[in-house]
């Protein structure tokens, strides 16, 4: 399976991939409509994760552009909704 190793940025710049930049998101946008469970964001980040290694062509680096959409998808495929428009 192809481990995501770094992310383009919306500047263009390659930066080493970091999982809990994705938790982070997902739990801020969470706590922002009232949840409070850490754990689920890690589980829906890992998923994010998973998506994007399985979709992603070997040798592609992510966009941040790309992560974020697989973060809404994830969160409203999940019930998470109101999370994904925060």
């Amino acid at each position: 399976m192809l481990q995501i190793g770094q992310v383009i940025k919306r500047t263009g710049t390659v930066v080493p991939f970091n999982r809990e930049r994705i938790v982070n998101a997902i739990y801020r946008a969470a706590v922002a409509v009232g949840g409070r469970d850490r754990s689920t964001a890690e589980g829906l980040a890992d998923q994010v994760i998973a998506i994007i290694e399985r979709t992603m062509p070997l040798g592609r680096i992510p966009t941040v552009e790309e992560i974020q959409d697989t973060v809404e998808k994830v969160l409203i495929e999940n019930g998470h909704a109101r999370t994904a428009k925060a």
